[in-house]
């Protein structure tokens, strides 16, 4: 019985999500449409694939449909897709100073949706930690202790004002869901802090990786 009513509370839930998020999907492809500003048909990329990342979360999570994670693991070059987001960041944020440092492009064979619902809850932090005119700099890497690993460093500047006062729209379940995923990809997070000037974001990803 309980497990019946988890199950339903899930559909509804989901359905709940999902409902508004197609609707988000509907404006911005007729913006495209409509749009002949090519900075603005970028933005509504950016918005629709989002939304579509959210969808099939919530299939997974909610619905407990996902497959196993190695079924759907892919190359994915790591420097580019981070790159691509800092530039997303830096565009909305001009006043935060983010830069990405790597001596070489990374590609990793993993599950390119988890990761970046990893990444984007963790730069996402790093930004509201960072305030206005702070810094990120993520640092990509191969693992000190063992070079089938490779390592991403996430160093922002903290306000620590910010850092202590709890986040007014937050349900605090962001981090929890990237320890949860990067077990399940066969990674792990640690997070650490410098006197409550800089916090850093270390996240180890196993398996194949290539430099390009």
């Amino acid at each position: 019985m309980a497990a019946k009513a988890e199950q339903m509370m899930a559909t509804v839930l989901a359905h709940e999500i999902k409902n508004p998020t197609a609707i988000a999907m509907a404006y911005a492809s007729l913006i495209r449409q409509f749009s002949d500003d090519a900075e603005i048909i970028e933005y509504c990329n950016h918005i629709h694939e989002a939304l579509l990342n959210i969808n099939e979360l919530v299939q997974e999570l909610l619905l407990n449909k996902v497959e196993p994670m190695q079924d759907n693991f892919t190359p994915l070059n790591i420097t580019e897709m981070l790159t691509e987001m800092l530039d997303e960041y830096q565009t909305a944020m001009p006043g935060i100073s983010l830069s990405i440092l790597t001596d070489t492009a990374f590609t990793v064979h993993t599950n390119p949706q988890h990761i970046r619902l990893v990444f984007s809850n963790l730069l996402k932090n790093a930004v509201e930690a960072a305030g206005d005119n702070g810094y990120i700099t993520v640092y990509v890497e191969k693992g000190a202790c063992s070079k089938k690993y490779l390592q991403v460093k996430i160093c922002n500047s903290c306000e620590v004002s910010k850092v202590s006062e709890p986040k007014p729209h937050g349900t605090g379940m962001g981090l929890s869901i990237c320890y949860w995923l990067l077990e399940q990809l066969g990674g792990e997070l640690k997070i650490e802090m410098d006197a409550g000037s800089e916090c850093i974001a270390i996240v180890s990803m196993p398996d194949e990786v290539f430099a390009r």
